[in-house]
C-alpha cells in the first residue's frame, strides 16, 4: 500500500502537523510506503487529508478526510460536498460522527478515530500524609502501616510523614522501594506547607480524632481516617472510613482502581494504535473499491476505526440533540461573519463579502 498524507499545515508547526508527522512515523514502522506533502499523489493508493478543509478533488484512489470539530453551517455544507467523492470522513470523536450523520452526511461514509498522546507523561505515586507521633502505648496503630505496604505498590503510593517515632518503620518502607519524605520534629512552617501537597490524609489511630484531619479538610485534601470522635461531626468529610487492616487494604485498592480506570481509558490512544486504526480503514476501503458488489470485511479489535465505519448500533444517534447542534452551527456561522465584517473598513469590500457569503449558501 502506498499512502500520501496531505498535510496543509507545516508538519513542524502546530497540532495538525504533529498528527501528520506521527502518523507517517508509525505507518512506516508498520511497513507502509508513506510520505507527507502539501499536494495529493494520483499514483498513491490512499490520499489522507489533514484536514478536510483543503480537500478539493478526487485523484482516483481512496481519499479520506480527517474531520475535526464542525462548528458552522458552511463547514457542514463543505463536508457534504466533499464526501460525494471522498470515500470516508474520519472524525476525532463518536459525537462529531453522530452529529454529522444526523445533519444529513451519509453515515456510510463516516467513522471516527480517537486522537493519540505521546506516552511520555507518567503518573506520580499518590501522596499520602501522616501527621502524628508514635506513642508508647501503640494507640496510633503504627503497625498497620507496615501491614498496609505489604499490599500496595511504591509505583502507586508515596508517603509524607511528620512526627517523632516513625524512623524504624520508615526504614522498612524505604527498603521496599517506597518514597518517604520524613520530618522527625514538628515544624509549624513545614506543617502548613505540607498539607496542600497531599492527595490523601491518613490517620490510623482510634483515640477520638486527629487535628491533622481538620487541617487536611481545610486544604481540601481527601481523607482516609477512622470513623470516630469529631471525625464524625464534620459533615461529608471522611472520604474513606476504615477500622481494620482489611478495611484499609480495601480502601487503597479502591483508590488504585479509580486511578487505573482513568489511565486505562486511553490505553490504546497511542500513535501506534492510531496508525493501525487508519490502516485498517484504508484496507477496508481498498477492498470495497476493488469489488463494490462484495461486502468487504476487516477484523479489528478497536471500538473506533473500521468498526465505526462498517457498523451502526441500534439507536446510537438518539442521544445526540440535533436541534442544539443545528443552533450551534448557525451561531458559529454568525460569529465568523460578524468577526469578518468588523474588520472591513470600506463599502465595496463589505459588499463583496456579503455576495460571497450568500453565493456559498
Amino acid at each position: 500500500m502506498r499512502v500520501r498524507i496531505v498535510s496543509y499545515e507545516d508538519i513542524h508547526g502546530w497540532i495538525l502537523g504533529k498528527f501528520a508527522r506521527k502518523l507517517q512515523e508509525e505507518l512506516a514502522l508498520l511497513g507502509v510506503a508513506v510520505d507527507i506533502e502539501k499536494t495529493t499523489d494520483s499514483a498513491a493508493d490512499v490520499n489522507h487529508h489533514i484536514i478536510y478543509l483543503g480537500y478539493e478533488k478526487y485523484t482516483g484512489g481512496v481519499e479520506t478526510l480527517m474531520i475535526t470539530h464542525v462548528d458552522d453551517i458552511r463547514k457542514l455544507s463543505l463536508i457534504k460536498e466533499q464526501l460525494k467523492t471522498a470515500q470516508a470522513g474520519i472524525c476525532m470523536s463518536a459525537e462529531t460522527m453522530h452529529q454529522l450523520s444526523g445533519s444529513g452526511v451519509s453515515r456510510k461514509k463516516l467513522c471516527f478515530v480517537n486522537p493519540a498522546h505521546d506516552g511520555v507523561i507518567k503518573p506520580e505515586p499518590l501522596v499520602v500524609g501522616i501527621t502524628s507521633k508514635v506513642q508508647p502505648d501503640g494507640c496510633k496503630r503504627e503497625h498497620l502501616l507496615l501491614e498496609l505496604i505489604e499490599n500496595i505498590s511504591p509505583t502507586d503510593f508515596q508517603f509524607k510523614i511528620m512526627g517523632m517515632g516513625w524512623g524504624n518503620i520508615i526504614d522498612k518502607m524505604r527498603s521496599k522501594g517506597f518514597r518517604v519524605t520524613y520530618f522527625n520534629d514538628f515544624d509549624y512552617e513545614q506543617y502548613v506547607k505540607l498539607f496542600p501537597t497531599l492527595d490523601y490524609y491518613l490517620y490510623l489511630g482510634q483515640d477520638e480524632g486527629s487535628m491533622g484531619f481538620i487541617d487536611a479538610l481545610a486544604a481540601g485534601v481527601k481523607t482516609i481516617v477512622t470513623p470516630q470522635g469529631y471525625h464524625l461531626d464534620a459533615k461529608n468529610a471522611i472520604t474513606h472510613p476504615f477500622n481494620t487492616i482489611e478495611d484499609l487494604w480495601a480502601v487503597f485498592s479502591t483508590i488504585k482502581g479509580e486511578r487505573d480506570k482513568l489511565i486505562n481509558s486511553i490505553a490504546d490512544w497511542n500513535w501506534k494504535d492510531y496508525a493501525i486504526k487508519h490502516l485498517e480503514i484504508w484496507q477496508y476501503l481498498l477492498k470495497q473499491k476493488e469489488n463494490p458488489s462484495v461486502k468487504a470485511s476487516i477484523k479489528s479489535n478497536y471500538f473506533d476505526g473500521v468498526n465505526s465505519l462498517v457498523s451502526e448500533r441500534p439507536g446510537e444517534t438518539e442521544s445526540i440533540n440535533q436541534l442544539n447542534y443545528k443552533i450551534k452551527l448557525y451561531q458559529g456561522t454568525s460569529r465568523r461573519i460578524f468577526s469578518s465584517l468588523k474588520k472591513i473598513k470600506d463599502f465595496p469590500t463589505l459588499k463583496r463579502k456579503f455576495q460571497s457569503f450568500f453565493s456559498s449558501k
